[in-house]
């Protein structure tokens, strides 16, 4: 869990201190490609180092599922005026929970350390990231 709270307090941070204005468009690319690998990779780094099945597991699906799903919950489109757009919640929880899977498939097999397990968990974290693409508007 200490792991998955660190990476969402990067993310977040990135977020936060906003380093397109500090370093321009390099910046922004910075936090692109931070945003893009640190939930892939994290699970695999740490399932393949640690050897801890539940935990690269939890590192997977923790961080993306609190940041995409409550995030758009509480501080997203999720709550309009209106009240509560069920269709836009269901799509947002859909996308969550592939990422969140395909993160947590990525961590439980890098736990196993053999290699044929690790060909199959990048290919997880490899393919979390078109599946990452397709939620962006």
């Amino acid at each position: 869990m200490i792991i998955s709270f660190v990476v969402i307090c990067i993310v977040a941070g990135l977020e936060t201190i906003d380093i397109y204005r500090i370093f321009g468009t390099y910046g922004e690319r910075f936090e692109t490609v931070i945003t893009l690998l640190i939930f892939p990779v994290t699970p695999i780094i740490y399932g393949w180092i640690i050897k801890d099945k539940i935990g690269a597991i939890i590192v997977g699906t923790v961080p993306i599922f609190i940041l995409l799903f409550f995030g758009n919950l509480f501080f997203g489109n999720l709550i309009y005026k209106d009240g509560l757009n069920i269709s836009r919640f269901l799509i947002i929880l859909v996308y969550a929970v592939s990422l969140a899977t395909l993160g947590g498939l990525a961590g439980y097999f890098s736990s196993k350390r053999e290699f044929k397990y690790l060909i199959i968990s990048i290919f997880f974290g490899i393919l979390w990231i078109p599946v990452f693409l397709s939620g962006i508007n």
